[in-house]
């Protein structure tokens, strides 16, 4: 708990500045919602694109393929767990229903993890991280936005997948495989194109790197506009603990079974093992959802992980 607290404090102070602004009245509901479009929009596209493109080659696709499936795996496992508890929420908004859905899919399977596994493992494990979520995107961009939106297969589901961050996923693929075929004709360095090129990405990179911050803002001040009563109400605390102990204990048992090398193993348990993602709320925020409910369970199972993680590590290592 000692070792994991300072890897989650960052993300704890920018949601505590988000808590405090909102309650100076300095934000409300409708910034928040512009904010988590400008994000869901600009930021994270960007980060997108620029994490693929600074991070991998297309022969490092190739080789640590098991990453970003063991993250599809993970992320399918909680998605099936949703819904199949979906119907005991019949009493509940539509909206919330949806936003449950999603909640027991998206896990941090980015930034918490890879602060963790740099300390813990070293720089190759964050790398691995890097790759899996590889995987944490693709389902997030199809399987998740149909959780959080309610729609079936068909015309309007194809429509939300349309999406800046889906359309910069594909890009950053394409430009991924177009410098593994040919990269003696894209823009070399010191040229006026691939001076321009660089700029380019130096931009993605610096925009990349507001999504996490605005994500803990948006979150802290939604926490701010709810009410105490529901915070830690049943239900937030039956999906807190699918997301925290019952979705990872599925998954480290397969992972168990599975033959992985041992590296590999401990990267994927560890992201099996992370509290509900800070980017609920925006997406919440974004598809009309139910953003108090996303906030609840952020802050509820980021609690329960300080205990949690440690317990899943030591047991995987005994």
């Amino acid at each position: 708990m000692l070792t994991l607290f300072p890897k989650m404090l960052p993300l704890i102070l920018l949601s505590l500045a988000g808590y405090v602004l909102c309650r100076m009245k300095w934000l409300d509901a409708a910034f928040n919602r512009q904010l988590s479009l400008v994000m869901l929009n600009v930021f994270y596209p960007c980060l997108i694109i620029s994490s693929i493109l600074d991070h991998f080659t297309w022969d490092t696709l190739l080789q640590n393929w098991v990453m970003p499936a063991g993250t599809v795996f993970i992320l399918l496992t909680g998605w099936a767990i949703g819904w199949l508890t979906r119907p005991l929420l019949k009493r509940h908004p539509e909206g919330t229903q949806r936003c449950y859905h999603f909640v027991c899919m998206m896990n941090n399977y980015s930034f918490l993890p890879i602060l963790m596994a740099t300390s813990l493992w070293g720089e190759r494990a964050a790398a691995l991280i890097v790759l899996s979520a590889l995987g944490s995107e693709l389902c997030v961009w199809t399987l998740g936005i149909k959780a959080i939106t309610g729609q079936p297969f068909g015309r309007g589901f194809f429509r939300h997948l349309v999406s800046l961050p889906m359309i910069a996923l594909l890009a950053a693929f394409a430009l991924v495989g177009l410098r593994a075929v040919c990269a003696h004709h894209l823009p070399a360095d010191g040229t006026w194109t691939g001076e321009v090129f660089a700029s380019l990405l130096t931009t993605c990179r610096m925009a990349g790197k507001a999504t996490i911050p605005a994500s803990a803002l948006v979150c802290g001040a939604r926490i701010a506009m709810m009410t105490p009563r529901r915070l830690f109400s049943p239900l937030i605390l039956g999906a807190s603990l699918l997301r925290v102990a019952v979705t990872p204990a599925l998954c480290i048992a397969v992972l168990l079974l599975v033959p992985l090398e041992a590296e590999a193993r401990r990267v994927l348990v560890l992201i099996a093992t992370m509290p509900v993602a800070m980017a609920s709320v925006t997406l919440a925020e974004a598809y009309r959802s139910d953003a108090d409910f996303a906030a609840s369970t952020i802050l509820l199972t980021h609690l329960l992980c300080l205990a949690t993680i440690p317990l899943w590590l030591a047991l995987i290592q005994q």
